[in-house]
């Protein structure tokens, strides 16, 4: 097993053990230094007496043992809670392993979507990758606390903003904020499964990509999944944790990759955003003329999305909510631990200039 398949910043109750911990130890250091510190430097006019020097050493000696019982404390809490979590933490690790998945969890969101959104902290445990392929649980940090899980992967070329918001699969996860006038109709039953979100002007574009046979395919294999086509990757999400410990949850993501995203990989490989200019069928026969003209094989121009197929018009409603916590969360953070440690270094100064 990969020994950082399981990182320290995996959000358990042990983890708030360890701020706890922290925060105390932190303003432990800033009322000691600063009871020295106002008695030497001003009632005993710099003057150090036996006394201080025997409060200072034991103070000290509490210091290093507490720092000791932290650092215990921090390497515990990066254990498995449990010998039952243990064995599921070995077991997701080692099929991934066998199956040429590497565990690499991070504490960033590892690509841009509706499921991490603009700004917002994310971290993803477990998280399995392959080239161009990854898999896992998300958790974003905001108001509320969202989890997903989830899989993603890279396409030969980029798309249109497309989103699918699966009936199974709603969870207040899919922005309710979609303007108007991007909802596409498809043919069949579709509808029944999945809503289209799609830019303004990009109708055309989606009837290209859904094709039956990828519609029937979404149907069957990712009806539990809202699906996100945003530039050249695929993501497919759904509210809640998965237990990769289980089989069907591998089978699942296994089904996705066989049956679903070699269909949207097809379409994504054969299409060619013609807003843009040089992609225009005339700019691509001139450059290919004028390459023949000069006995030079024409130069493959990188696809590109306009910039208003690239994304949807989404208002944000909890923009503000999220901005006030933000800054009462930093707020917080100050107070726990940047005023202790700025009163503990006045402290420690007032004692060593009474030296």
């Amino acid at each position: 097993m990969r020994r950082g398949s399981r990182p320290s910043w995996v959000p358990t109750a042990r983890q708030v053990l360890v701020h706890v911990n922290h925060c105390l130890l932190l303003w432990y250091v800033c009322i000691v230094w600063m009871v020295l510190g106002v008695r030497i430097d001003t009632l005993q006019d710099n003057r150090i007496d036996a006394v201080d020097v025997r409060d200072i050493v034991v103070t000290s000696a509490v210091f290093l043992a507490w720092v000791g019982l932290t650092l215990w404390l921090y390497r515990w809490a990066a254990r498995p809670p449990s010998r039952r979590s243990l064995v599921r933490q070995a077991r997701q690790t080692l099929t991934a392993l066998a199956n040429g998945f590497e565990p690499e969890p991070t504490s960033s969101a590892p690509f841009g979507s509706l499921m991490t959104a603009r700004g917002a902290r994310a971290a993803v445990y477990p998280r399995f990758v392959a080239p161009g392929v990854e898999f896992g649980n998300l958790r974003r940090d905001g108001r509320p606390v969202r989890t997903w899980r989830y899989a993603a992967v890279a396409l030969p070329a980029p798309l249109p903003h497309f989103v699918l918001d699966s009936s199974e699969a709603r969870g207040g996860d899919v922005p309710r904020g979609v303007e108007r006038g991007q909802r596409l109709s498809l043919e069949g039953d579709f509808d029944r499964w999945f809503r289209l979100h799609v830019p303004s002007e990009y109708q055309t574009d989606a009837l290209f990509v859904f094709t039956p046979d990828l519609m029937a395919a979404l149907i069957d294999d990712a009806r539990s999944w809202n699906v996100e086509l945003v530039d050249d990757r695929v993501v497919f999400f759904a509210p809640g944790d998965a237990d990769f410990s289980d089989e069907d949850v591998w089978r699942a993501i296994e089904a996705l990759f066989a049956r679903v995203v070699p269909l949207i990989a097809e379409r994504s490989a054969r299409y060619l955003d013609e807003r843009v200019a040089s992609q225009t069928p005339e700019a691509r026969v001139a450059a290919m003329t004028a390459a023949m003209a000069k006995g030079i094989s024409p130069v493959r121009l990188e696809p590109r999305i306009d910039p208003h197929g690239r994304r949807l018009h989404v208002r944000r409603r909890n923009a503000v909510l999220s901005a006030i916590g933000a800054v009462g969360w930093f707020l917080a953070l100050v107070f726990l631990y940047v005023v202790p440690g700025l009163f503990a270094f006045a402290g420690f100064m007032s004692v060593v200039d009474g030296r």
